[in-house]
């Protein structure tokens, strides 16, 4: 019945089919091997430099490469889990240049090929089927040999014949799964790495490389993705330190600069930006632009909004800390959208400009003044000492005339002579000064000047040296201290101080007098202005050019308890020679 039917013939074409299938599963592998064999020559000969067999070995994901020079092993490297000795030797002067081989060895079967390369030399490539295959497919093949024998001997060994042909169909199928199962995993692990890393880029994760062994068209598939992700990482790189350089030039460069977003809503000032504009805590912030408003800046803000020009330039008085600064702004639009805003300060250009005409003036009026005064005073002198023969009522009336006339003559020269040395200053010759030095000897100097005034020095524990002329200096503290002398009736305090702020050098003289006579400090310091019945005005005028020809900065302030505090502020003066 049925067990005779298991010896007939169709169940004699399953069991040569299985032994079929072992041979060309052996085939297969011989076959791929063959292929990774060439793949192998291929990547060795364009490689040029040292070989790198390990990664070859990952690449092509077999258990051992060997490279050859002749008949000499060269390098060798292996997979110790799947081949952990040494491997029998091949005698090439018996095998053909490319070829494929399988041997016994240890228990499991050996198969390798191998394929020319770099003149003489060969690469082999080989796996090992481990011993628990092995076993299985050649079980495959005996099985199909036991058939034979058995059939002849059906009668006898009927229950025996089931159960050998059971095992033989299960192991085959057991095969055949496993050996499906590792060849499509070898193709479906890279495609699952790049798809996942990909995913992450995506994302907005960090930028990966694939590290999965691949071979063939995946390998290529997976170098492509890592130089992909090393081009974007670099280009990524260069971006960043691109916005840094950016933000570097546009924190250190002097000229203001605003940057606004599309909808000119929100604005970024730079570091001298953000101090034109008397906020220094807000650089390299985004801010509302509402916020100019709050800060008294609202000219500027109404020239920023979206429905003004982007491309547009023009100048604006802005006020900032009790200072109004003159600034010339430029405005341009992005290509993205949005603008950015250029303020220069012409502040000290205006003030170098109007110091250069009124050095013209002086020096014209002291030219035209000047020349006709020796002789009216000369005359006047004359007209004096002849009024001697006059009688005692006309006498009287020349000689007070003549006092009068000789009198205002005098005070004329002395107003062309400050004309002269405001027009003809001479060019500062700085040089190491120690400020306390100078600051002790005019304390001295005006220690005794009245009674009941007291002048002293507040200077730091640590000697301040600058870089600037000594004789300029003395000029200007001597005019300072004759202000504050002249404001300071009776009784009172006069304090000269100095110290350094960062690399500029301070110098202070306050007094505890009546004040400043107007509150536009910029009008104090114009030549001729003066709120004295005498002088000639030219005493701030000539401190105020000395400070900006040194660079620095004058300061005039009402102090609220009574007095006056004057600041020259010589940015970068500080001298370590």
């Amino acid at each position: 019945g049925s067990i005779d039917r298991w010896f007939s013939a169709p169940v004699e074409t399953i069991l040569r089919g299985g032994a079929q299938v072992t041979v060309q599963i052996r085939e297969l592998v011989e076959d791929r091997l063959q292929r990774q064999a060439v793949v192998a020559a291929e990547e060795l000969e364009s490689s040029g430099g040292r070989p790198d067999l390990i990664r070859l070995q990952h690449l092509l994901g077999v258990d051992m490469v060997a490279l050859y020079d002749g008949d000499d092993l060269e390098e060798a490297v292996a997979d110790p889990r799947r081949i952990p000795a040494s491997l029998p030797p091949l005698r090439w002067d018996e095998l053909p240049p490319s070829d494929v081989r399988s041997e016994r060895w240890r228990g499991g079967l050996l198969i390798r090929a191998w394929s020319p390369v770099r003149n003489e030399g060969r690469v082999v490539v080989g796996n090992m089927l481990p011993r628990e295959l092995l076993f299985h497919l050649e079980n495959a093949i005996a099985a199909d040999a036991s058939f034979q024998e058995m059939k002849r001997a059906q009668g006898t060994i009927t229950a025996t014949t089931i159960l050998v042909f059971l095992a033989i169909t299960l192991l085959l199928l057991f095969a055949t799964v496993w050996i499906g199962l590792y060849l499509s995993r070898r193709f479906t692990e890279p495609l699952l790495a790049v798809a996942g890393a990909t995913r992450r880029v995506a994302e907005g994760d960090a930028l990966e490389e694939v590290d999965v062994p691949a071979s063939d068209e995946m390998a290529v598939l997976v170098d492509s993705f890592n130089a992909m992700v090393r081009r974007v990482r670099a280009t990524e790189g260069k971006i960043l330190a691109s916005n840094q350089e950016l933000a570097t030039l546009l924190a250190t460069v002097p000229t203001g600069v605003l940057s606004l977003n599309g909808e000119s809503t929100m604005f970024r000032p730079n570091p001298a930006a953000a101090k034109m504009l008397g906020q220094p805590e807000w650089a390299q912030e985004w801010l509302p632009l509402d916020d100019l408003d709050r800060s008294g800046l609202e000219d500027l803000r109404a020239r920023l909004l979206p429905e003004q020009p982007a491309d547009a330039r023009y100048e604006l008085d802005i006020e900032t800390g009790g200072e109004i600064i003159h600034v010339d702004i430029t405005s341009r639009p992005l290509p993205g959208g949005g603008r950015v805003v250029a303020m220069d300060d012409l502040t000290q250009l205006m003030q170098a400009q109007r110091q250069a005409a009124w050095s013209e003036v002086a020096q014209r009026i002291a030219h035209e003044i000047k020349n006709p005064l020796t002789p009216i005073q000369l005359a006047a002198e004359r007209i004096q000492r002849r009024a001697g023969s006059l009688d005692e009522g006309m006498r009287d009336i020349v000689t007070s005339g003549c006092e009068a006339i000789i009198g205002q003559v005098t005070g004329l020269k002395e107003l062309v002579d400050a004309f002269q040395e405001y027009a003809r200053m001479p060019a500062i010759d700085p040089r190491p000064t120690t400020i306390g030095q100078v600051l002790r000897e005019l304390c001295s100097l005006y220690g005794g000047v009245r009674d009941g005034l007291e002048v002293r020095v507040e200077l730091p524990a640590e000697e301040i040296r600058a870089l600037v002329d000594p004789v300029l200096l003395r000029q200007v503290l001597v005019n300072l201290l004759d202000n504050a002398v002249s404001a300071t009736p009776g009784d009172g305090t006069i304090v000269i101080a100095a110290r350094v702020e960062a690399e500029d050098v301070v110098i202070a003289v306050e007094d505890t007098g009546v004040g400043l006579p107007i509150e536009d400090t910029e009008t104090l310091v114009e030549p001729f202005f003066s709120t004295k019945g005498r002088g000639s005005g030219m005493g701030l005028a000539l401190v105020h050019r000395i400070v900006t020809d040194h660079g620095g900065v004058l300061e005039l302030e009402s102090l609220s308890s009574g007095g006056t505090r004057v600041r020259i502020v010589l940015s970068g003066a500080l001298s370590t020679g």
